[in-house]
């Protein structure tokens, strides 16, 4: 990862506990998460707090591959809250491990990522 904070290992995030010392990726749940129809789903839950109201952008009213990566982040991060919220304007990198696992599943078609970025740098 380009900066040290967005290199963070699974083991060493706080909201979760690593079961048995294995990579949160390699758990039996991880692959579940991040399947194209937990994040078709996913996409349309009203609790998800967009900033608008996205539609799909892909091909026949699909997600984009960047729809899917960014609900992928998302999926995993409420996954880890147990379904807590941060807060608001409050923003949390995700591990390492969980990056690069999502992200060789859903490549953005440039090879361009915009990586971690803290809430006040969005608003």
């Amino acid at each position: 990862m380009p900066t040290e904070e967005e290199s963070l290992c699974c083991k060493e995030w706080d909201l979760i506990q690593p079961v048995n010392e294995k990579c949160v990726t390699c758990t039996e749940e991880f692959p579940a998460l991040i399947q194209k129809a937990v994040l078709d789903t996913f996409f349309f839950v009203p609790k998800i707090n967009w900033k608008r109201r996205p539609k799909p952008e892909g091909l026949n009213g699909q997600l984009s591959i960047d729809q899917c990566r960014l609900v992928a982040y998302r999926v995993v991060l409420e996954w880890a809250l147990k379904g807590e919220r941060l807060g608001r304007g409050s923003r949390t990198p995700l591990p390492n491990c969980v990056v690069s696992v999502i992200r060789r599943k859903y490549p953005s078609p440039t090879g361009t990522y915009i990586g971690f970025q803290e809430a006040e740098e969005i608003f």
